[in-house]
């Protein structure tokens, strides 16, 4: 039986080696998984960064490119424009600095090229923290079997949630493109009708640009803003406020806007309501609770309350059907998509709510109110 004493360490030894090509198959598979989430991730900053740029290159903003520019450096990413010659027309590296090895995107902003670069080493650095450390599980031997078989329970969970992301970013990218589309439509069509009309049309066409591009540069700015938010790149500034104030400011400010439009607005506040939040971004969360109200409700009246950590939107309007109800906060979800047109807005104001609270431990919830109409509650942490 002596001369079959090698089948043993044999078998053994050629577990070893297809554990060993296992496990690198695997790991060149995560390796890849990892740079392509990555390349995806930069593709899409790299519009975003170009739409950020759009305006500031166009009028020669170099303040406001160098504040994107230590952005982009402070976020990790280097930024590059190129100039229509080709040449460097901004980069935020700094030449005394190695340039090390990245991977890059690019994106056109009018006659400039937006280009971001990511450095490598900081894509790749959980995967190698990761390799080194199934490495010296594998050297234990049992443990290090264990160690793979989990590796690869985990790896495909990831490359899950990663194909998750990318259908997330597809359908993302696929109606900020269609709601760009029809105020694009509109002032192409506009400034065709404008080579050829007469004098007394050319106001009214002009008018029509006008609000077009600004729809469009909204659309644009609440990306950006939901783009920030989610990517936690709007630190919170956390301080003592007043809750009734940010409500006073709110109502104020939309005030004009609500009697141009016949809805009554009033605020019920009783006393100071102090809290430890980012008042700018309650008041923005609280503005888009109450732009919308105005806007889709269809309600003679809207009702700000403020209760301890509670803001409450309430109108009295046409309320939201139940297979509705909890979608409102998705991004680009509209109750009635034929009414977009009419009253304006992308289907993000309240997205960006729901990230507010968010940020703030919270959350907003939307009620039911009798006989008919809804009420949005923004509660802090």
């Amino acid at each position: 039986m002596r001369g079959l004493d090698w089948i043993a360490p044999a078998a053994a030894a050629l577990g070893l080696v297809a554990l060993a090509a296992a496990f690198a198959a695997e790991r060149g598979a995560f390796r890849s998984a990892v740079v392509g989430w990555a390349e995806r991730d930069l593709d899409v900053r790299t519009q975003l960064a170009a739409t950020t740029l759009r305006e500031p290159l166009a009028t020669s903003d170099f303040r406001r490119i160098h504040e994107i520019g230590a952005e982009c450096e402070a976020d990790g990413v280097r930024l590059t424009v190129f100039s229509g010659s080709g040449g460097v027309f901004f980069d935020s590296h700094r030449r005394e600095e190695a340039e090390p090895k990245s991977i890059y995107a690019a994106a056109p902003c009018g006659e400039f090229r937006v280009r971001l670069g990511l450095p490598e080493a900081r894509v790749l650095a959980p995967f190698n923290r990761a390799g080194k450390g199934f490495l010296l599980a594998a050297l234990g031997g049992g443990a290090g079997v264990l160690l793979v078989f989990f590796f690869s329970y985990r790896q495909g969970v990831r490359i899950r949630e990663l194909a998750r992301l990318e259908k997330f970013r597809r359908e993302f990218i696929a109606d900020v493109s269609h709601e760009i589309k029809t105020p694009l439509t509109g002032i192409m069509g506009a400034v065709d009708l404008l080579e050829d009309c007469p004098d007394d049309q050319r106001g009214r066409l002009l008018e029509m640009v006008k609000g077009e591009s600004a729809r469009l540069n909204s659309l644009a700015q609440s990306v950006l803003d939901l783009a920030r938010l989610e990517r936690a790149d709007r630190a919170l500034v956390r301080a003592e406020a007043d809750l009734g104030e940010i409500a006073r400011e709110t109502v104020e400010r939309l005030a004009p806007k609500a009697s141009k439009a016949g809805v009554s607005l009033r605020l019920e506040c009783d006393g100071a309501h102090l809290a430890h939040c980012d008042a700018a971004l309650v008041s923005q969360a609280l503005s888009n609770l109450v732009e919308n109200a105005m806007r889709h409700s269809g309600s003679p009246d809207v009702v700000v309350k403020v209760d301890g950590l509670r803001l409450s939107v309430e109108d009295h309007g046409r309320g939201i059907p139940a297979e509705h109800a909890r979608r409102v906060f998705e991004r680009f979800h509209r109750v009635d998509p034929s009414r977009a047109a009419e009253t304006g807005g992308a289907g993000l104001g309240l997205a960006i709510v729901r990230q507010i609270a968010h940020l703030h431990g919270g959350e907003v919830t939307l009620e039911g109110v009798a006989p008919h109409g809804c009420r949005f509650v923004l509660s802090l942490g």
